[in-house]
């Protein structure tokens, strides 16, 4: 397997204002992530859809299908240099503007060591953690899901045992990780709106301490 070894960009580069929103599967992240993105001054990137836009021809399309291919990750230093790519592009395309757009990082980074590697380019003003008591509940979510959506993956119930198994091992210390005076706890057994509401409370004041207001 050939591994680009290209630094991911220069320390004096952009640094993006974001939030990060995590949560265990079945929250309610993907469906929050799809409301925040219709927002102006709201910029959503998560993972999934960061992968899936990969040119399949690019060096880092093949490398990332050559880990799918045989179901493991992607290592975290190539995820981290695929997400500063797919930053700069929506930045020269002008999908997201900086000077405007708050960062919503959704799944990504999905550990502490991508939140290191992260570290120089991105500036956390607040950690949404998005927060079910109820373990059973999520799994139900996560069944009803592959119903509507034809995901048949979700449908498996030890598929998505082990998802859960994998969020708490790795991307739950994350909460610990930040300083916990950026933690935001949402409270994810409710209503989408009232989550919604939970999370808006929480970023619109960073909206308008630090950025200039997006065109309408």
């Amino acid at each position: 397997m050939i591994m680009d070894k290209s630094p991911l960009h220069e320390a004096a580069g952009p640094c993006y204002r974001a939030v990060l929103l995590v949560g265990p599967p079945g929250v309610g992240k993907g469906t929050q992530g799809k409301m925040l993105a219709q927002i102006p001054g709201i910029f959503h990137v998560s993972s999934g859809d960061m992968f899936r836009e990969l040119d399949r021809n690019s060096k880092c399309g093949q490398i990332f299908q050559e880990y799918a291919g045989i179901g493991k990750l992607v290592p975290d230093d190539i995820t981290i240099k695929i997400w500063q790519d797919y930053m700069s592009a929506k930045v020269c395309e002008q999908t997201y503007k900086p000077k405007n757009d708050l960062l919503v990082l959704d799944g990504i980074p999905r550990n502490i060591t991508q939140a290191k590697l992260m570290a120089p380019f991105i500036q956390v003003f607040k950690v949404i953690y998005m927060v079910c008591e109820d373990r059973e509940v999520m799994f139900k979510r996560i069944r009803g899901r592959s119903l509507k959506e034809h995901r048949i993956d979700d449908a498996e119930e030890l598929v998505v045992r082990y998802r859960w198994d994998v969020y708490k091992r790795e991307t739950e210390p994350l909460i610990d990780y930040y300083p916990q005076e950026r933690i935001r706890i949402i409270d994810a057994n409710t209503t989408a709106a009232d989550v919604l509401h939970q999370i808006l409370s929480a970023i619109v004041p960073i909206q308008k301490q630090h950025f200039e207001p997006p065109v309408m």
